[in-house]
């Protein structure tokens, strides 16, 4: 095998990894997460209960998952640097905005960053909703969070209704008019 057929190899494996990796991040779940049977294997289903957990917010304020049950939560797991992150903070303002007056609340988790640099952003894009840091990714461990932005909606009972979801705003309007 010469140079050229061995380069040409490297990249049809490199394409190969990049491929799977998109796949995965597109498609966290596919068709199993629907499915309870199947959500322990994956650990990433829905219908579960929403690990709980405790971060900081931009002022040093302690937040806790489980302080807000009784309420509609929407986590986005996000970084600074991605561009489809810094896309999508107008359509999460237009969701806040559109249900201030619902017991509904958006927290954005900001992935191995310092506070400096995300207090920075949330103030270059006049983020209107809390923002907590996750210095060590620990949370997003625990959430299986593989690529960003990863939008996670929890009921009020604390359960995953769904990860990346196709459509946030059916799944608010359903959450909103069940009793």
């Amino acid at each position: 095998m010469d140079l050229g057929e061995r380069n040409m190899k490297k990249r049809n494996i490199v394409f190969l990894i990049i491929a799977v990796l998109l796949f995965l991040w597109i498609f966290p779940c596919g068709s199993l997460c629907s499915q309870k049977d199947f959500s322990y294997l994956l650990n990433k289903g829905v219908d579960v209960m929403a690990p709980d957990f405790v971060l900081k917010d931009l002022n040093g304020k302690e937040v806790k998952l489980s302080d807000y049950r009784g309420k509609v939560v929407l986590l986005n797991f996000s970084t600074t640097w991605c561009p489809h992150c810094r896309s999508i903070i107008p359509y999460l303002k237009e969701l806040k905005e559109k249900y201030k007056d619902k017991d509904f609340l958006i927290l954005n988790i900001d992935i191995q960053e310092s506070k400096e640099r995300v207090r920075a952003f949330a103030t270059r894009h006049k983020i209107t909703y809390r923002v907590l840091l996750d210095r060590d990714a620990r949370i997003a461990m625990l959430y299986n969070i593989v690529g960003v932005p990863n939008l996670i909606l929890v009921d009020r009972e604390g359960f995953i209704v769904c990860r990346q979801c196709r459509s946030i705003d059916l799944s608010l309007k359903t959450l909103f008019e069940s009793p």
